[in-house]
């Protein structure tokens, strides 16, 4: 016969972490991958986030979403520059390109800060 208790006598299982380095050099990867292998490093480290289990999902799919969205906001402007017939619009198209692409920098900096940080928690 058993006793039913107030409190149950079991504890949550520990979380399970990533070795050392490999939260940092996952996010090594998501940023500076695309720059080192255009395409193919980016997709290393999406593919290392996903199977790490250091990130939330919130992380994981910002991290997969931020180098499309740094490269693909900047050149469409750009292109949409390209394909205008007058200077004076495809000036501020060429201008918004630009800041775009400044601005993206910076998302892509706070999101490397990020990850870093959601690593070693």
């Amino acid at each position: 016969m058993t006793t039913m208790t107030a409190t149950p006598n079991h504890t949550p299982a520990p979380r399970t972490d990533d070795p050392g380095t490999y939260p940092a050099l996952t996010a090594l990867m998501l940023v500076f991958g695309g720059f080192v292998l255009p395409v193919v490093g980016w997709l290393a480290g999406v593919v290392m986030l996903w199977c790490g289990r250091s990130f939330t999902a919130g992380e994981k799919w910002l991290g997969t979403l931020v180098w499309p969205a740094v490269v693909a906001v900047p050149a469409a402007a750009l292109a949409g520059a390209g394909l205008l017939r007058e200077a004076q619009a495809a000036g501020w198209l060429i201008a918004a390109g630009v800041l775009l692409a400044v601005v993206g920098v910076v998302v892509l900096a706070l999101t490397f800060v990020k990850l870093l940080r959601a690593g070693r928690r």
